[in-house]
Protein backbone atom coordinates (compact mmCIF):
# COMPACT_ATOMS: atom_id res chain seq x y z
CA UNK A 1 0.00 0.00 0.00
CA UNK A 2 0.98 3.36 -0.89
CA UNK A 3 0.12 6.95 0.58
CA UNK A 4 0.93 10.35 -1.79
CA UNK A 5 2.37 13.01 0.15
CA UNK A 6 2.77 15.97 -1.60
CA UNK A 7 4.60 14.99 -5.02
CA UNK A 8 5.90 11.46 -3.20
CA UNK A 9 4.70 8.78 -2.86
CA UNK A 10 5.24 6.84 1.09
CA UNK A 11 5.46 3.33 0.80
CA UNK A 12 3.80 2.13 4.01
CA UNK A 13 5.48 -1.24 4.19
CA UNK A 14 8.68 0.23 5.47
CA UNK A 15 7.94 4.05 5.47
CA UNK A 16 10.27 4.68 2.86
CA UNK A 17 10.00 7.99 0.68
CA UNK A 18 9.43 7.75 -3.19
CA UNK A 19 10.10 10.09 -5.42
CA UNK A 20 8.00 10.71 -8.34
CA UNK A 21 11.18 10.10 -10.91
CA UNK A 22 11.99 8.24 -13.63
CA UNK A 23 14.23 5.26 -13.42
CA UNK A 24 13.88 5.30 -9.29
CA UNK A 25 13.41 1.34 -9.37
CA UNK A 26 11.21 2.16 -5.83
CA UNK A 27 9.06 4.37 -8.33
CA UNK A 28 9.62 1.91 -11.14
CA UNK A 29 8.28 -0.38 -8.73
CA UNK A 30 5.16 1.67 -7.61
CA UNK A 31 4.28 1.61 -11.38
CA UNK A 32 4.74 -2.32 -11.81
CA UNK A 33 2.44 -2.64 -8.31
CA UNK A 34 -0.34 -0.12 -9.65
CA UNK A 35 -0.69 -2.34 -12.98
CA UNK A 36 -0.68 -5.60 -11.47
CA UNK A 37 -3.15 -4.41 -8.61
CA UNK A 38 -4.92 -1.19 -10.09
CA UNK A 39 -5.07 2.02 -8.40
CA UNK A 40 -6.64 0.50 -5.07
CA UNK A 41 -3.54 -0.17 -3.60
CA UNK A 42 -2.72 4.08 -3.47
CA UNK A 43 -4.44 6.46 -1.39
CA UNK A 44 -4.57 10.02 -1.69
CA UNK A 45 -3.43 12.65 0.34
CA UNK A 46 -4.75 14.11 3.23
CA UNK A 47 -6.72 16.98 3.38
CA UNK A 48 -6.94 18.86 6.30
CA UNK A 49 -10.40 20.93 5.97
CA UNK A 50 -10.05 23.90 9.17
CA UNK A 51 -12.82 24.59 11.86
CA UNK A 52 -14.20 27.15 12.63
CA UNK A 53 -11.87 29.17 14.80
CA UNK A 54 -9.07 28.86 12.31
CA UNK A 55 -11.49 30.29 9.32
CA UNK A 56 -12.94 32.86 11.81
CA UNK A 57 -9.38 34.25 12.47
CA UNK A 58 -8.27 33.54 9.09
CA UNK A 59 -8.07 36.55 6.58
CA UNK A 60 -11.57 35.92 5.70
CA UNK A 61 -12.38 36.19 9.83
CA UNK A 62 -13.09 38.63 12.01
CA UNK A 63 -10.79 42.45 11.48
CA UNK A 64 -7.89 43.17 13.34
CA UNK A 65 -8.30 44.35 16.89
CA UNK A 66 -7.21 48.12 15.58
CA UNK A 67 -9.86 47.50 12.62
CA UNK A 68 -12.65 46.44 15.22
CA UNK A 69 -11.37 50.05 17.67
CA UNK A 70 -11.52 51.95 14.84
CA UNK A 71 -14.94 51.16 13.78
CA UNK A 72 -16.34 51.17 16.81
CA UNK A 73 -15.33 54.64 17.36
CA UNK A 74 -16.51 55.61 14.11
CA UNK A 75 -19.14 54.09 13.22
CA UNK A 76 -20.70 52.40 16.25
CA UNK A 77 -21.03 49.11 18.24
CA UNK A 78 -24.12 48.32 16.25
CA UNK A 79 -22.12 48.27 12.85
CA UNK A 80 -19.38 46.37 14.43
CA UNK A 81 -21.52 43.67 16.59
CA UNK A 82 -23.21 43.55 12.29
CA UNK A 83 -19.51 42.95 11.01
CA UNK A 84 -18.76 40.13 13.45
CA UNK A 85 -22.19 38.54 12.87
CA UNK A 86 -21.53 38.52 9.51
CA UNK A 87 -18.15 36.53 10.15
CA UNK A 88 -20.07 33.94 12.44
CA UNK A 89 -23.27 33.36 9.67
CA UNK A 90 -20.34 32.81 7.10
CA UNK A 91 -18.61 30.16 9.94
CA UNK A 92 -20.68 28.61 11.66
CA UNK A 93 -19.44 26.63 14.78
CA UNK A 94 -20.86 23.54 12.77
CA UNK A 95 -17.66 23.49 10.66
CA UNK A 96 -15.76 21.33 13.28
CA UNK A 97 -12.74 20.61 10.40
CA UNK A 98 -11.37 16.68 9.82
CA UNK A 99 -9.36 15.58 7.43
CA UNK A 100 -10.51 13.52 4.25
CA UNK A 101 -8.68 11.81 1.73
CA UNK A 102 -7.97 13.98 -1.78
CA UNK A 103 -8.90 11.77 -5.07
CA UNK A 104 -5.57 10.96 -7.03
CA UNK A 105 -3.24 12.50 -8.96
CA UNK A 106 -3.39 11.97 -12.48
CA UNK A 107 -0.25 10.84 -12.96
CA UNK A 108 -1.11 7.82 -10.97
CA UNK A 109 -4.57 6.58 -12.80
CA UNK A 110 -2.20 7.29 -15.94
CA UNK A 111 0.30 4.99 -15.20
CA UNK A 112 -2.61 2.35 -14.61
CA UNK A 113 -3.39 2.31 -18.38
Amino acid sequence: MYKIIGENIKRLSDGATIPKTPGNRDYAQLLADIKEHGTGIVEGADVIEPDYVTLRTGPDGYTTLAEQMDILTKEGVETLQAINQAVKDKFPKTITGGTTIAPLPYWIIEACN
